[in-house]
């Protein structure tokens, strides 16, 4: 079992350039009354989609590789079938993965999120020090919606800066995702200069 250590980060409120984009409205806000679904499909959908290929693709990737090594009748075939099928997954699995990061964000812009977790990405690279299952999330100061019917599950917890896009810590003029206790390493520019819709 690997020891977990809490890594001190600057959080968003303490970045140059935070003032300044709340002051302009560009900070978006977690509404005071639960929002609506308003991304789909949603980030839970996503996931659990993303699940059920992941399980459905090594079944089939099973099959393949043990009729290809039937039909030729070599080990060796079945060996090199099973790393091609598996490089492909690998790939086509992490390709995948993005979207549900990609969904989330989009959700954090709304002001909550369909799906909780305490560790792990959907990105491959970023920075960080979050040790081997990847980077801690604090999703409390979202609302956490049911992802089929929208039902509130779970109030914010006010205080705390929720995930999302803010300024960036580590490449000024760049905005990049807070976790909601640390920074992610996923980038993108700001938001025009007028003050961001909110939910």
């Amino acid at each position: 079992m690997s020891k977990r250590r809490r890594v001190e980060t600057m959080p968003p409120r303490e970045v140059p350039g935070y003032a300044e984009a709340f002051a302009a409205g560009r900070i978006r806000q977690v509404p005071a009354t639960p929002p609506r679904l308003a991304v789909f499909p949603t980030a839970r959908a996503v996931l659990q989609t993303h699940i059920a290929v992941a399980v459905i693709g090594i079944l089939a990737m099973v099959m393949i590789a043990k009729i290809i090594g039937w039909l030729t009748g070599e080990g060796a075939v079945f060996g090199v079938a099973m790393g091609l099928l598996s490089t492909l997954a690998f790939v086509m699995y992490f390709r995948r993965g993005t979207r549900i990061g990609e969904r989330l964000i989009a959700e954090f812009r709304h002001g909550y999120c369909t799906f909780e977790l305490s560790l792990g990405g959907f990105w491959i690279g970023g920075h960080g020090n979050w040790g081997e299952m990847g980077p801690g999330w604090d999703f409390r100061s979202l609302w956490l919606l049911d992802g089929s019917t929208g039902a509130v599950k779970r109030s914010p917890v006010p205080g705390g800066d929720p995930p999302g896009m803010y300024p960036s810590p580590h490449r000024p003029g760049q905005w990049e995702l807070w976790t909601g206790s640390q920074w992610y390493g996923i980038y993108e520019s700001p938001p025009d200069d007028g003050p961001v819709q909110t939910a």
